[in-house]
């Protein structure tokens, strides 16, 4: 079901890519799943319940942190067996499992500037999947940030590139205390995707 290039010219490029991307490490992949298998994982994800989720910082519909129906883990397992050992040569890092939640974006919800590292979680690269949306929205760019650091802390933070959640694209960046990112604000339509983390 998953695509991503396996020719070993194919990952050079990538792991160059992902070396010199700006404003910290990452990659935009189109066309992750053949085209026939779209709507297999359109009804996995269907199945899977979703709830309504609010705080501080982000205004978002989501699935349960572990999946409730066999479906979308025999999913994750297949997510994180196919793309783990490749995204691992492609970034260098030991990657061997992965987190996977469904998430649902309308209007008004939104994910604030934040970095996912915590201490002692283990995240080590961040993905965002763009599901073929029924209403393609509006607004819910991922927005990467360049940071300043001064002593351990922020200082001052700049916009550095927006990346459009187009359906069918892989989105994977790094987790450190400089991968600043949010979602921006829906502004209409629906933004659905799959979302998590890999672990060592």
């Amino acid at each position: 079901m998953w695509q991503l290039g396996t020719a070993l010219d194919e990952e050079v490029r990538l792991a160059r890519m992902w070396a010199t991307a700006e404003p910290f490490p990452h990659l935009v992949l189109d066309d992750l799943v053949r085209a026939e298998s779209l709507a297999d994982l359109l009804a996995v994800v269907e199945e899977e319940p979703i709830h309504d989720y609010r705080g501080d910082i982000f205004s978002f519909e989501a699935s349960a942190p572990e999946p409730r129906t066999t479906e979308l883990r025999e999913l994750r397992e297949s997510f994180a067996a196919s793309l783990s050992p490749r995204l691992a040569r492609i970034t260098g890092k030991p990657l061997r499992r992965a987190d996977l939640r469904a998430y649902a974006y309308r209007a008004g919800h939104y994910l604030l500037p934040h970095s996912d590292h915590q201490e002692g979680v283990g995240r080590s690269v961040a993905f965002a999947y763009y599901l073929p949306s029924p209403e393609p929205p509006t607004g819910g760019e991922l927005e990467l940030f360049d940071v300043v650091l001064a002593a351990g802390e922020v200082t001052a933070t700049t916009s550095a590139r927006l990346i459009e959640p187009r359906a069918n694209r892989l989105c994977v960046f790094d987790v450190s205390d400089v991968s600043l990112h949010q979602v921006r604000e829906v502004l209409s339509g629906l933004r659905p995707s799959l979302s998590g983390w890999f672990y060592p």
